[in-house]
């Protein structure tokens, strides 16, 4: 690789790399080639550690020996401006303006800066489903405990269910908790000989798609009824930049919404977007680090987006890779293209997988499909009341799936079930999804032979 000395030369050889990749004839097999995977490996769990694709990883390669030349120059001179150019094409990604959207970690760094934004008390109620992913489980846990802290309220989805049962039942578990709050509020004033008292608010921390079991959740309609009933909405996106078409959260406004990149968005590991509409900036800072106050050139950056600038020493890649993975995935097709062969293969590997496993697909029986984006989960033939351990079927399906069958798709238990989800990507084909079936039925035969 030719030593690139200026920020000019290294944009000119990015865009080469990321322009030479020619759209496949069809995805599959054939669009393996545009990632780094073992060719011996099968990977269905795209889901949760994502897969960079090779041209976004030499792009991101480009960049850094171009950084390593010179840190100090690129991280004083010219990392702002990389990173507003960045932020601007996510923005434009999800239909929001610029200075709503800075990087974070992790999503669970951006819903752990949020949550630890507010200011709380025993009036306050935190509300999450019992899918909650275990990470944030942990920070809603912490900030409620001990002596004046917010409640947790669990919204408890009874799955399988309809999109519209989802909204009916959310809509009066909010509608309970503001009658909980005013009536404490209420008591609180009779104590003190007062007439009125401040209610507590109720911020809700909302899943667009769940982590176990991978479900599509109605959040969009969710965050307009936290609105209707003056809660606050928090959504965790994990899964949806990459994986949901139409996400303009202008129309849409939540009062937070973080997604990972890393995911399906095909950006470096450690790139995740927090949105925070204007309305809100005054009262967050950087969960992490309070962000390094370099001086900036050209107009100045408002203090919310200053926060999130520079935390320390991190790699200054994977944030922006996003901006490599966005123009990659115009290169293979487009989003509506990516989403269709994924959707559409996800309900039929879902299927096919049931069928082989005699089992069946966690999905609504009213509206086939409609839980359902690019993660599938899949009944596992196997009886929740084994002798063996959770721990012990835990690490025996990983290490048979990996070492012994060369493919992988996360599996948990659910209501007294153990199931499997299934992620389906743009280089997996049905054959994927009947190999992870057999491997599963094998395995599952030799535990309850075991027995």
């Amino acid at each position: 690789m030719s030593k690139l000395s200026t920020a000019e030369e290294v944009n000119t050889s990015i865009l080469h790399v990321l322009k030479t990749t020619s759209p496949p004839k069809t995805y599959g097999k054939e669009a393996r080639s545009f990632f780094m995977l073992d060719e011996e490996y099968t990977n269905l769990n795209h889901g949760s550690f994502g897969s960079v694709p090779l041209a976004v990883h030499e792009a991101g390669e480009i960049l850094s020996r171009y950084i390593e030349r010179n840190p100090d120059r690129y991280i004083r001179q010219e990392y702002n401006a990389q990173i507003d150019a960045a932020r601007a094409v996510v923005a434009d990604h999800i239909g929001v303006d610029r200075d709503t959207c800075v990087f974070v970690p992790g999503v669970s760094a951006g819903i752990a800066t949020v949550l630890r934004n507010f200011k709380w008390t025993s009036q306050d109620i935190i509300v999450s489903t019992d899918t909650i992913y275990d990470t944030i489980l942990s920070i809603i846990e912490e900030i409620c405990a001990g002596e004046n802290r917010p409640q947790h309220s669990t919204f408890a989805l009874n799955l399988p269910l309809s999109h519209s049962s989802i909204l009916d039942q959310f809509r009066l578990h909010l509608r309970l908790l503001n009658a909980q709050v005013h009536a404490t509020a209420g008591t609180s004033a009779a104590a003190r000989g007062a007439t009125t008292a401040p209610a507590g608010k109720i911020v809700v921390v909302i899943e667009s798609i769940t982590s176990s079991p991978g479900i599509l959740m109605p959040w969009k309609d969710m965050v307009k009824i936290c609105r209707a009933e003056e809660a606050w909405s928090v959504v965790d996106a994990a899964h949806s930049l990459g994986q949901e078409l139409n996400t303009d959260l202008k129309a849409l406004d939540p009062d937070f919404w973080v997604s990972n990149g890393a995911k399906w968005g095909y950006a470096k590991r450690g790139c995740a977007i927090l949105y925070v509409p204007f309305r809100n900036q005054d009262m967050i800072t950087s969960g992490v680090l309070p962000g390094l106050k370099y001086a900036s050139s050209g107009l100045s950056p408002t203090r919310f987006v200053q926060e999130f600038y520079w935390t320390g020493l991190i790699d200054p890649v994977p944030p922006i890779s996003i901006v490599f993975a966005i123009k990659f995935r115009q290169q293979i097709g487009g989003e509506v293209m990516i989403q269709k062969y994924c959707h559409e293969l996800a309900l039929q590997g879902g299927r096919r997988m049931a069928e082989i496993m005699n089992t069946t697909v966690l999905d609504c029986h009213e509206n086939p499909g409609e839980l359902i984006a690019n993660m599938v989960n899949v009944e596992l033939p196997l009886s929740s009341t084994t002798r063996k351990s959770f721990k012990e079927i835990y690490f025996l399906f990983s290490e048979q799936l990996l070492e012994t069958y060369k493919i992988y798709a996360t599996y948990f238990l659910w209501k007294d079930k153990w199931w499997t989800r299934v992620s389906a990507q743009i280089y997996n084909e049905i054959e994927d999804f009947e190999k992870l079936a057999n491997a599963f039925l094998e395995i599952c035969g030799k535990i309850t032979e075991s027995d």
